[in-house]
């Protein structure tokens, strides 16, 4: 039984009752006390509702286990099986240091115990405490969910910090609002302000103007190890003194931190000009002229901050972009060739043996298994 839990939990938890012959029941926020249930076992995300946790203390009384799936509650004393909240900021980190970013910010509309367990890991894999942008903090109540407010107050955050800088983003939703709020401020994304969420919902990063990279919790694996703790507790035994936590699988990079962090706004200018005309025939003239900088000084200002020809990094963006595009599209290969910039889809495939030793469908093939043998 659970109280509310995210698809891929659902379905963790629904794989293992398959293969235990469970009849499950799921409930979405318990707004009752159902007395009469007979079940075994209980999966919960305990919350702060206080109708829902009421619903769930009046079935623990009644000595049912149960098993939490989130750090929520710490203040409740039940077996739990949790994402690493600590490891998901650590993580993110690794991101932004792949990629230079020397500067980072926390973005949340709220704040609590999870929020700071994904901070906290952020602060020690960056080596200091980043920014806090946090909406319940900073701005009243009552101007919270006003949108025009809500803007002013990012541009004076934005404007505080050095840039480029990362975010991390509590969730999904949270980088959304980000993203949308920065995108009307003009603030280039990813160039100016890359952005990670955290959760991997699909339907949400895939479907943003700039489609957002995100840290995969590993749900569904939590879901089933949740399921396998409970059926041990049915069965008797004791439960795990500390929570069991579930590593995450790994960042599901997309366009929101397609980048590399440059100081000088000429070369980002130009990063960003690459990035918006991939599939287009594009060089150092077109974007000298774009820009309205002389050619030599673009070829200058390249080899200072990115020790690269402007060639090489419209390379190196065309590649990125396709593995990309192969790793978290079902984009027909050609297609990808057009939308990179390549001349044909052979010229791709050559490329690609080249970089990687193997051709762009035996590459998606690869990156698809691992991301089921991580799960």
């Amino acid at each position: 039984m659970t109280s509310p839990v995210s698809p891929p939990r659902v379905e963790g938890i629904a794989r293992f009752a398959r293969e235990h012959d469970w009849n499950l029941m799921i409930q979405d926020r318990l707004g009752y006390h159902p007395l009469a249930w007979n079940g075994d076992g209980i999966i919960a995300t305990l919350r702060s509702d206080p109708v829902t946790f009421s619903s769930i203390a009046s079935l623990m009384k009644r000595g049912i286990p149960l098993v939490d799936l989130t750090m929520t509650r710490p203040d409740v004393s039940v077996p739990r099986v949790t994402s690493d909240h600590e490891a998901i900021g650590r993580m993110a980190a690794e991101h932004f240091r792949e990629r230079n970013f020397s500067d980072a910010v926390w973005f949340s509309t709220g704040w609590g115990a999870v929020h700071a367990l994904r901070f906290k890991g952020l602060s020690e894999g960056l080596g200091t405490v980043p920014a806090k942008w946090v909406v319940s903090e900073s701005l009243p109540k009552t101007r919270q969910n006003d949108w025009g407010f809500f803007k002013k107050w990012l541009r004076r955050a934005f404007d505080a910090v050095a840039k480029p800088v990362a975010a991390l983003a509590y969730d999904e939703a949270d980088g959304a609002r980000l993203l949308n709020a920065a995108l009307e401020l003009d603030i280039s994304v990813p160039e100016e302000l890359a952005i990670l969420t955290i959760g991997d919902n699909k339907i949400i990063c895939e479907n943003q103007s700039v489609p957002l990279s995100s840290i995969d919790q590993n749900l569904e694996r939590g879901g089933y190890e949740a399921a396998a703790l409970l059926d041990r507790l049915m069965s008797g035994a004791k439960p795990p003194e500390c929570p069991v936590m579930i590593p995450p699988a790994g960042v599901v990079v997309r366009r929101s931190t397609e980048v590399l962090a440059v100081a000088d706004p000429t070369v980002r200018k130009a990063m960003e000009f690459v990035a918006k005309n991939l599939s287009h025939p594009i060089g150092s003239p077109q974007i000298a002229h774009a820009l309205g900088v002389r050619r030599s000084v673009l070829d200058a200002l390249f080899r200072e901050h990115l020790v690269r020809s402007v060639g090489d990094e419209i390379r190196r963006q065309r590649f990125a972009r396709a593995k990309l595009l192969l790793e978290t599209t079902d984009t027909p290969v050609a297609e990808i060739s057009r939308l990179t910039g390549y001349s044909s889809p052979s010229h791709l495939a050559n490329t690609f043996r080249d970089a990687t030793g193997v051709s762009p469908r035996a590459w998606r093939v690869r990156t698809k298994r691992s991301r089921l043998d991580r799960t």
